[in-house]
C-alpha cells in the first residue's frame, strides 16, 4: 500500500465531506478510480478493435443468422443419425 497527494476541487472535496464517513473515504476513492480505470481499459479495447468487424463481403446479418441456424441444425441432424446406431 502506498500514498499519493491528491489535489481537488474545493466542491468536490467538500461533497467527499459531507457524504462519505471519514473513516470510509479512501476506500471510497479507491473505488471510484478503479471504475474509471476500467471505463478506460474498455475504451482501449474498443479502440483497439475499431475496424476489426468490416462490412465489406459479408452478408446481411439476417442472412448470417439464417445460415448459421441452418448449418446448425444440418450438423445436429448428421449427431442425432449416428447415435442412432
Amino acid at each position: 500500500m502506498a500514498r499519493m497527494n491528491v489535489i481537488f476541487k474545493n466542491e468536490l472535496l467538500d461533497e467527499i465531506r459531507e457524504l462519505v464517513p471519514v473513516r470510509q473515504r479512501s476506500e471510497f476513492i479507491e473505488e471510484a478510480v478503479r471504475a474509471r480505470l476500467a471505463l478506460l481499459r474498455q475504451e482501449r479495447a474498443i479502440q483497439a478493435a475499431f475496424g476489426a468487424w468490416s462490412e465489406e463481403g459479408r452478408i446481411a446479418p439476417e442472412d448470417e443468422i439464417r445460415q448459421g441456424r441452418e448449418s446448425w441444425a444440418e450438423r445436429q441432424s448428421r449427431f442425432d443419425t449416428r447415435s442412432d446406431g
